[in-house]
């Protein structure tokens, strides 16, 4: 994450980031033991985000269902929209153990990817 936050980064995206680094420090939580965070950029695919994850997100793991399945509802806890960006959060264990997508929120991205943040993002 320090690597990431002094690297040429969106502005929006570093604010962000800073706040959820910050956030889950304040908690004491270690980072690299609390959460995986990817930031999706144009160009990258739903099979690209899957293999870097190590999850199936459009995959519903309780029931099986894919993306594109009318009945197919995405795992996430929350999908949000802020400062051009979609954060999506999906807890991956008991213990807490997250992922969290950054997504730009611009036409650009995969369209799998943008089907299946934006059945979910909040209000």
């Amino acid at each position: 994450m320090d690597r990431a936050l002094v690297s040429l980064l969106d502005p929006a995206l570093r604010r962000l980031l800073t706040l959820r680094r910050d956030q889950l420090a304040e908690d004491g939580l270690d980072l690299d033991e609390i959460v995986h965070i990817i930031v999706v950029r144009p160009g990258d695919t739903l099979a690209e985000v899957e293999a870097e994850a190590g999850v199936a997100i459009g995959t519903n793991l309780v029931d099986g269902r894919k993306l594109g399945d009318p009945e197919f509802e995405p795992l996430f806890e929350y999908v949000n929209r802020k400062d051009g960006w979609l954060e999506a959060v999906m807890i991956l264990s008991d213990d807490g153990f997250g992922l969290v997508l950054f997504v730009p929120d611009t036409i650009d991205i995969d369209p799998a990817i943008s089907l299946l943040l934006r059945r979910c993002v909040a209000a």
